[in-house]
């Protein structure tokens, strides 16, 4: 299989590492025929949006591609509609599939209309989280719609496991910048003051011992200043315990990256329950998660209270379990089996199967996850 990527970036190895390296290496595997990477902000910033598909009806028509991703397509753009039709139209009639990777709200900063208009234009489409965004892209005419996770960038955070000698910093620590919504009918206006509630009630509680990292927090007493996205981990492995803060979103399933890269440094998470994260790491063995900031607080003592072995134990029994199955190279991986099958239904004139998810917890059918799958048409 010959696929084409449009990345969102500049330079896919540098700004989308962890999916460049997958494909890279299912190519190695003889896993895929060939990669070909773009990064569609860069083309777009040099050449403009047209001159961006231009450059891949040229790449598609000459080496006669079998799918086309649109990764992370959600940045603002024009309408893709002309550009994704014409290239449909090449003799080798490419798949296209795209990808929705970030957090939008229900009723305000909604998923863009340019993503919209990709994912219907599409015959497959990833999501990182359910719920009312999958039902927002059926009712603008999208179809086979697949939980797609988050997950752990490989090449930059498959480190070593934590030096159960090494002294840590902080007892719990939170990466994350404080929010400034300002619309009260935006779901991100709440967000941003349970995350204040929540980083004053960790610094009320362990004071010193709470590590606050982020932009934003000038005037807590437990800030120690934003951070690198890369250094993520560094942090992590200063305390004995990670707090996932407050999630972004409430759709079904949503996990941000942090929740991957935080479970990957070895080091316990815990973290707010959200429908149907449990059957994505098994709660109180890979992360411990809490319905409120009281359960937050309950759990972070409970872990604190625990044998520091016993806590390295599990933390080192959860990031083998990340890296084993929940990388970004992973989710190449399964993204291109459920291609590969629909391409080979087109190709028989048939319906493709609903797909396997075998990153749930436990491994099981899409039927079996309930909302996991919606609009299949195979």
């Amino acid at each position: 299989m010959r696929l084409l990527v449009l990345y969102q970036a500049a330079d896919p190895a540098l700004d989308q590492p962890g999916y460049f390296d997958g494909f890279e290496r299912m190519v190695r595997d003889g896993e895929l025929e060939a990669h070909i990477p773009v990064g569609y902000l860069g083309v777009a910033s040099n050449f403009g949006w047209d001159g961006l598909w231009e450059k891949v009806y040229e790449i598609a028509q000459d080496l006669e591609t079998d799918a086309i991703f649109l990764q992370f397509f959600h940045t603002n753009m024009p309408n893709p509609l002309s550009g994704i039709s014409r290239i449909r139209a090449l003799p080798c009639r490419p798949l296209f599939f795209t990808s929705l990777g970030d957090a939008f709200g229900r009723w305000v900063h909604t998923v863009p209309r340019s993503f919209c208009v990709a994912s219907s234009a599409s015959d497959l489409t990833f999501l990182t989280g359910m719920g009312h965004i999958a039902q927002q892209l059926l009712r603008f005419g999208s179809r086979n719609l697949v939980l797609m996770p988050n997950g752990c960038c490989q090449v930059r955070f498959a480190n070593s496991r934590v030096d159960p000698s090494a002294r840590t910093d902080f007892d719990v620590c939170f990466v994350g910048s404080k929010m400034r919504a300002h619309n009260p009918l935006s779901h991100f206006y709440w967000c941003g003051k349970r995350r204040v509630e929540f980083a004053n009630a960790f610094t009320k509680r362990y004071g010193a011992r709470f590590g606050l990292f982020g932009k934003g927090w000038e005037g807590n007493l437990s800030w120690g200043g934003a951070i690198p996205h890369r250094l993520q981990q560094d942090v992590y492995r200063k305390a004995e315990v990670v707090a996932g803060g407050i999630p972004l979103a409430y759709h079904d399933y949503y996990t941000s990256d942090r929740v991957f890269i935080a479970t990957a440094s070895g080091v316990p998470l815990i973290d707010y329950y959200l429908p149907g994260v449990d059957m994505l790491l098994r709660d109180r063995r890979d992360w411990w998660l809490a319905h409120n900031l009281d359960e937050m607080i309950a759990l972070t003592d409970m872990l604190l209270e625990m044998p520091r072995r016993t806590r390295l134990e599990l933390g080192e029994q959860t990031r083998h379990n990340i890296l084993a199955h929940h990388t970004q190279y992973h989710r190449c991986q399964q993204m291109i089996g459920i291609v590969k099958t629909l391409l080979e239904a087109r190709h028989r004139g048939g319906r493709a199967p609903l797909p396997q998810l075998p990153f749930l917890e436990p491994a099981s059918s899409a039927s079996q996850a309930g909302e996991a799958v919606i609009g299949w048409q195979g």
